[in-house]
């Protein structure tokens, strides 16, 4: 569904209608640099909350009167059920914001106190404007990644934590291959990003449409390049494994804290050692780190909104898997083992990623450490 909304600079402190609830709260998130907006009823009023550089906060109250209107008309946006209060539901929409397109990503949950609502602002230009020297990659990062990208076969890997940006490298990745006359399917849940000249599927579990049934189905669609969103159990990590050891380059990512730490946990999967050793290419590990405002130098102003920070940046380690590596995963290396090989081969452990882009006053010491958790 395609709707416009009037772009305006101020929270609606006193809404009179469901219809300007959301419009000024749409247009007030696309000003604030939101990623996501939280809409979450309380017994006296509905709270909002933005989602903003990957910190979230509350940025003012709807009040109660509002609350089941605001609901059933993003419902009907979303193109979701109306009648049904009792179980989550999601749905999507296009609209535009200003002179910004954006597709709107939204879940629907009952709570307490009657249904929230979480909305993703994707704004579309992202996808013309996907670059890794943009998302933050250094220039060997980007040559690294950019050499494994013209393998016409493997495993192609991107890890770390739930909002640290994998889907973003992951597309970055692709906009590489979608250059070249090659068949091009993406199982993903859901679709963040359109791309022109690609198979886009979205997974649905309730339909039994799941990252491992999606993948075979997949391969009856005569690809060069599938990207699978997630690799979440054993099933998904043996078929994308075979699938990469059968001529189709295979990208996707996985939850674990560092590029080296993937090939253990692969194992764990079950994954057979010599299949892995076969097939895996690249490992990128990755966070986003706030980067400084340079209007302020981080002292805080009213562009920052005296936070000091605007925007995001990527800070990652990359490890290629070499001939020498092939042999260790083969013969059942330790992670320690693994480590210590990728180091003497040049490996930058993300940690000193991150504090080399605090040396070029593109972000902070507390900010890296915070982010790693350190």
């Amino acid at each position: 569904m395609n709707n416009t909304t009037n772009s305006n600079c101020e929270f609606p402190l006193d809404p009179k209608t469901a219809v300007e609830a959301i419009d000024g709260i749409l247009s007030f998130a696309a000003l604030s640099r939101a990623s996501d907006i939280h809409y979450d009823p309380r017994r006296e009023d509905s709270i909002v909350r933005f989602r903003v550089d990957g910190r979230i906060a509350e940025i003012g109250t709807v009040v109660r009167r509002l609350h089941e209107e605001v609901i059933s008309r993003l419902k009907i946006l979303a193109g979701s059920r109306t009648d049904v209060h009792a179980v989550p539901q999601d749905g999507r929409w296009r609209t535009t914001i200003g002179d910004v397109e954006y597709n709107i990503r939204i879940s629907f949950m009952p709570t307490y106190h009657g249904e929230n609502a979480v909305i993703r602002l994707l704004p579309t230009q992202t996808n013309r404007d996907l670059s890794f020297a943009k998302l933050g990659f250094t220039p060997g990062h980007v040559r690294q990644i950019d050499e494994s990208m013209k393998n016409t076969n493997g495993l192609i890997l991107v890890t770390g934590p739930t909002g640290s940006g994998k889907t973003t490298t992951l597309h970055t990745c692709l906009s590489l291959k979608v250059r070249e006359p090659l068949s091009i399917v993406t199982l993903e849940d859901p679709v963040e990003y359109e791309m022109p000249g690609v198979r886009q599927v979205h997974i649905r579990h309730n339909h039994g449409v799941t990252f491992g049934s999606g993948l075979r189905s997949a391969l009856r669609q005569d690809p060069d390049v599938i990207m699978v969103g997630e690799i979440r159990d054993a099933e998904t990590a043996r078929v994308a494994v075979h699938t990469a050891l059968t001529g189709h380059l295979v990208l996707s990512t996985l939850h674990t804290n560092g590029a080296v730490e993937a090939i253990p946990r692969l194992v764990d999967m079950g994954v057979d050692h010599y299949l892995l050793a076969s097939t895996l290419r690249l490992i990128i590990a990755q966070r986003l780190v706030r980067t400084m405002c340079h209007e302020c130098s981080g002292e805080g102003c009213e562009v920052c909104r005296n936070s000091g920070y605007v925007g995001r940046s990527v800070i990652a380690e990359v490890c290629e898997v070499d001939a020498e590596m092939r042999d260790m995963i083969s013969s059942k290396a330790t992670s320690r083992e693994l480590h210590e090989h990728a180091r003497i081969n040049g490996f930058l452990p993300i940690i000193e990623d991150g504090m080399e882009k605090v040396e070029w006053g593109i972000t902070t010491r507390n900010e890296v450490l915070r982010v790693l958790n350190i």
